[in-house]
This record gives C-alpha cells, sequence and structure tokens, in this order.
C-alpha cells in the first residue's frame, strides 16, 4: 500500500511541476524537502555532541538506517517495518509520532535518545569494553547492536562456527564508519569473542543473550572520537597525508606526505565542516562526514587536515614567558580553581627543587614570580583560581617581602618556608610532610635529577631532601635519620657514594648525563602507564611547574634537548610503550614532537 502511495504522489509531482500543492490548499498532499546534505551533517554533528556521543557513530547509523533521507518524493520517510525518517525510530509510543515523520531534528535527537538509553543500560544490561570511555568509538559495539535489535542476526560471531559475523548490523556500521572517515582504521575491532560468550534462544523469537559482560581490548589499539580536539593538542597526521588550502581535498594541497608517513601537527582550532559542496555542487555530501582541522605542520607552515585518520599524540601547554607557562599549567590542572598556591623564584630552582611533593599535597598550582615583584599574568591566575593561601618557597633573600606584602593586600593567606639557604629550606618543607619511612636526597646545585624524580616523590609523599656532592649537610643528614630508605638521584659525578654508607637503607639511581639518569628513574620507579609529560632539560622553570601536573596526572616527567630526544629517552618511550605526552614550553623550548611521534608510531603492543 506505501509503494502505491508514492507512486500517485510522484505522479501527480511529475505531470503537474509548475502547480505547488499547499497544504492550505489540501488536506491530502504536503510535500517535504530533505535538506542539502551538508546541512544534514551540521545537524546529526551537533546533536551527538551536544549529547556526548561521538558524531561519527549517530551520523553512520543515520546513514545506515536512511541513507540521510528524512523524506522519500517529498514525503516521510516510513519504512516496511515501520521505521520512520532519518533515524528509522520505531516502536515507542513515547514520542510524537507526527513529528518524528515530519521534524528532521526531532527524529534525530529521538534516535539519539534511544541510542543513548541503550548506552547506559537502561533497556537491558550490555557488555562494556574496558572502562566505556564515551569518547573511545568502539565503546558504542553493543549498544549500536542494541539499536537495531537484540536478535540472533546480530550476533557477532555466527553461532555455528564461531566466526565474526560481518552482517550483523553493528560489524556493517562500523566497516561504513571507517570507509566514511578517511579509512581511520577502526574495522575490524580486535574483540575476543568466544562462542560460550552467547546463548541463542531460538524458535521463535531468536534472541540474542550476553554471558560475558566486560571486554578488553589495550587502550593504544582504539580510536576516540575525531571530533574533538582543541587549539595546542598535538595530533599524528594520516599516513601520506595531504595539508590543502581550505576544508576540502577539492583545495590546492600545501605539502603531501611520502606514502605511509605521518608528522606531528598542531591543532590551531575546533573543527569546520567539509566545504567540498562550494567547489564541486555534484559530489556527494553523505561521504564528506568528515571534519577538518586548521593546523600548523612541523615547518611552521598552516593547512588544512582531514579528521578521519588524526592520531592523538598530545597536548603543548605554554605561554610566551615561564610565568605565563606556570599559568598555563595551572589552568590545565586546576581548572576549577584552587585553595593554595605555591609561589617559587621564577628566576632561582635551588629553594624551589623540594616544592613539588608539598604543592602536590595542598593540591595547589606551583607559580612563578620575579624575586621582587610578583608578575602580571601569576596575580590574573591567582584571582582566577580563587585562592586563599599561598605559600612561599625561600627565604626572604629569594622572594621579597614585598610580595608577601602584594599577596597579603589581595586578601590571601601568607606562610613562607625558608631556610638560611637551599639545603635548609628543603628540610623545612619535609617538616610540613608526613613521614612515610621513605626520603628522596638530590644534587643540590643543579635542577635535573631533583626534578625528575618530582612526580614520582609528589606521588608517593617523600619530601626531597639536598646534598652536596662530597658531603651531606650536619642538619639534612640529621633529618635523613628519622627515615628508614632513601632514594638517592644522581650519578657518582653529582654524589659520590661514599657519603651515603651514613644512610641506613638506600638505592642510587644515577646515570652518565641528566637524561640517562631521567631514563633510569622512569624505567625503575614506575607510574602510570601510557602517558608522560616533555620539558626541556636545559632549563629548570616549566619542569618545575609542570611537575605538579604531572604528579596529579599519575605520569613521569621525561627531559630533552630543544630540537631532539636524547637516547636514553627514546629508549624509555619504547620500553615503557608511551604514547600520549605533554609538552611543557613552546615549539622553541620543546620542539622534539615530530620525532616523538616517529617513536610511537612504531610501537609494538
Amino acid at each position: 500500500m506505501r509503494k502505491i502511495v508514492i507512486i500517485l504522489a510522484s505522479f501527480i509531482l511529475i505531470w503537474l511541476p509548475t502547480k505547488v500543492i499547499h497544504a492550505e490548499e489540501t488536506s491530502q498532499v504536503q510535500t517535504y524537502q530533505n535538506p542539502p546534505y551538508h546541512v544534514i551533517n551540521e545537524l546529526l554533528t551537533k546533536a551527538a555532541l551536544e549529547k556526548n556521543i561521538p558524531p561519527e557513530i549517530v551520523k553512520t547509523i543515520a546513514f545506515q538506517e536512511s541513507s540521510w533521507q528524512q523524506f522519500v518524493n517529498g514525503a516521510p520517510n516510513i519504512s516496511s517495518d515501520g521505521g520512520i525518517g532519518i533515524m528509522q525510530v520505531t516502536n515507542d509510543i513515547r514520542f510524537d509520532q507526527e513529528k518524528l515523520k515530519t521534524d528532521i531534528q526531532y527524529n534525530i535527537n529521538v534516535g539519539i535518545q534511544k541510542l543513548e538509553e541503550k548506552f547506559i543500560g537502561k533497556d537491558g544490561t550490555l557488555p562494556k569494553l574496558n572502562d566505556n570511555n564515551r569518547d573511545v568509538l568502539e565503546s558504542w559495539y553493543f549498544a549500536i547492536l542494541a539499536y537495531n535489535g537484540k536478535g540472533q542476526s546480530n550476533s557477532p560471531i555466527i553461532k555455528d562456527t564461531g566466526e565474526r559475523n560481518i552482517n550483523a548490523y553493528q560489524e556493517k556500521i562500523f566497516s561504513k564508519l571507517d570507509s566514511l572517515n578517511n579509512y581511520m582504521g577502526i574495522y575490524p575491532i580486535p574483540f575476543d569473542f568466544n562462542k560460550e560468550d552467547f546463548t541463542y534462544s531460538g524458535d521463535p523469537y531468536y534472541r540474542l543473550s550476553f554471558n560475558k559482560l566486560n571486554y578488553s581490548i589495550p587502550h593504544q589499539l582504539l580510536n576516540e572520537t575525531k571530533h574533538k580536539f582543541q587549539a595546542n593538542d598535538i595530533v599524528l597526521s594520516a599516513e601520506g597525508g595531504s595539508f590543502r588550502h581550505a576544508p576540502t581535498s577539492s583545495a590546492g594541497s600545501i605539502k603531501t606526505l611520502p606514502s605511509g608517513e605521518r608528522e606531528a601537527i598542531t591543532i590551531m582550532d575546533k573543527f569546520v565542516y567539509d566545504e567540498t559542496y562550494k567547489y564541486n555542487s555534484s559530489i556527494d555530501m553523505r561521504y564528506r562526514q568528515y571534519v577538518w582541522y586548521k593546523t600548523m605542520l612541523d615547518d611552521g607552515r598552516v593547512a588544512y587536515s582531514a579528521s578521519g585518520d588524526l592520531k592523538p599524540l598530545g597536548k603543548r601547554i605554554y605561554g610566551g614567558t615561564r610565568y605565563e607557562t606556570a599559568v598555563a599549567i595551572s589552568n590545565e590542572g586546576w581548572a576549577n580553581g584552587a585553595d593554595t598556591v605555591v609561589i617559587a623564584n621564577g628566576n632561582k630552582f635551588p629553594d624551589a627543587l623540594a616544592g613539588t611533593p608539598l604543592s602536590y599535597q595542598l593540591n595547589a598550582p606551583l607559580l612563578l614570580t620575579n624575586g621582587n615583584s610578583l608578575d602580571e599574568s601569576t596575580v590574573k591566575e591567582i584571582k582566577r583560581l580563587n585562592a586563599k593561601n599561598a605559600v612561599l618557597l625561600g627565604g626572604t633573600g629569594v622572594i621579597s617581602p614585598v610580595i608577601s606584602n602584594d599577596l597579603t593586600n589581595l586578601g590571601i593567606s601568607v606562610t613562607r618556608y625558608g631556610g638560611a639557604d637551599r639545603f635548609e629550606t628543603a628540610i623545612d618543607i619535609a617538616n610540613k610532610m608526613p613521614n612515610k619511612g621513605v626520603a628522596v636526597l638530590a644534587y643540590g646545585y643543579d635542577f635535573p635529577d631533583a626534578l625528575a624524580i618530582a612526580p614520582y616523590a609528589a606521588k608517593n609523599g617523600y619530601p626531597i631532601f639536598l646534598t652536596r656532592t662530597g658531603n651531606i649537610p650536619s642538619n639534612t643528614a640529621v633529618a635523613l635519620a628519622n627515615y628508614s630508605h632513601v632514594i638517592v638521584v644522581g650519578g657518582e659525578g653529582v654524589i659520590n657514594p661514599i657519603i651515603l654508607k651514613e644512610l641506613e637503607s638506600y638505592k642510587q639511581y644515577g646515570g652518565i648525563n641528566r637524561f640517562d639518569t631521567n631514563a633510569k628513574i622512569v624505567n625503575e620507579l614506575k607510574m602510570g602507564t601510557g602517558d608522560a609529560f616533555v620539558a626541556t632539560g636545559g632549563n629548570f622553570a616549566d619542569a618545575l611547574t609542570g611537575a605538579v601536573l604531572a604528579a596529579k596526572k599519575n605520569a613521569p616527567l621525561l627531559l630533552t634537548y630543544p630540537g631532539s630526544v636524547p637516547v636514553p629517552i627514546q629508549n624509555t618511550i619504547q620500553q615503557q610503550r608511551i604514547d600520549t605526552f605533554g609538552f611543557f614550553g613552546g615549539k622553541a623550548v620543546v620542539g622534539t614532537e615530530n620525532e616523538i611521534g616517529g617513536i610511537v608510531q612504531n610501537l609494538e603492543y
């Protein structure tokens, strides 16, 4: 019957081309028109993002269900099984049936709501992948299955053979999603399905039930939505990718990479939609579902990059000065504010070396100041944080009383931790921390070793004491006697093993240089896996302020040259399989993302 109605309506439209039939003229026929496909792309994308669902998922489902057709031949798109509109919504009396037929935005929203209900288990418990991260495309596998129906035909495997059921609805979705997004490499998803995972009801309902409710896949093999990259995110381009003058493959190419090669590029702004329709009106925009990003290439040129096969590598956290970089780090780790800030001299490292564990204990960002006046960016950040307390690291010779007075005038309660020298300041800070039986001892006349251990020490609540090469200061030795074990960082060239004999129990982590020592610390004193922060090994400021954020993220700190990665750090990235990085400082300070990206591409899992 439906086919007859469509034929009659088409007949009227064909033979009466100059006659427009308005709703007020007749109650029998009203024609509708689909928006242009590039508009539908925006409708689907925005609706998905509003509900925190990957747009790639929603757009592919709509494509599979209706080929992005809310209307067919001027009439609402109603399938033989009762599915309505672009999302083919069926069998749900909660929703306005007429609006489902005539309002494309309403139909999209209802389809998304039903998909969301599947994902959160409102319609019955479904298996989950890892931690069920909503941004991970593969996390939606079982919700997509349920969107079409938990029937035997959608079993992930063939019942009799155990082979992957490539004809299942969700398998078709992910296969199509892959092809519609520059072949991002998402299909097939490496689930380890077994026959025992499923129960089949058989005749008459042919229902599918799930016996296994949790699946694990290494995060390195998964794909997050490509619609959420932000400014300063660093990504790896598509293999052999072309970088364009405009957000369309029809625009001229600024640069094309050799086949199989990727490049680390920096996102400059939020995504924009594909504009091929502006260049070629005959192009079917349903096949341009991916988005584009304005990016900065490794050589500094600006170009547009398609989203489909972009691989996240990390984020650059920086400002125009060391003070502004500290503020950027504070914004990254304490976006919602902080009750306390810790402030160190931005030009002198000694009194600040022991400050990371204290900052972490106080959940306080570490900001920088000049010795005699507060930097304007630091003041603004203290106000943004709505901080009530400030801890100054160092005596009045390091941070002037003028700064303490300025903070007080801002309504901040000020505490100062400082001694006669760097060694005494470290002791003073340690006395404000609980004794967990373990302490760290680092060389006090240079910064790399102390900062390399700082995230680990902070995360575990271990204070950092400082020493000379040839002797441990007497007061430091007395303080260390209160700890049952000491972690010593620095090679024999900076801390002579002879002076360590007076310690009850210790282990020394040191290499031939700062990078080798850094590598030994990261490889032997484990923190979280997969993530790390990168800072220059030639200056203390960014590593100092960044170490607290690293501790908060349970990630190690890697030191590097400005333009190349030292061999020990290369080996550490490979050994620890680190694939996500925060880069502290601008590209001139730490511009190693392209080299690190090359290492990451060759990681084996």
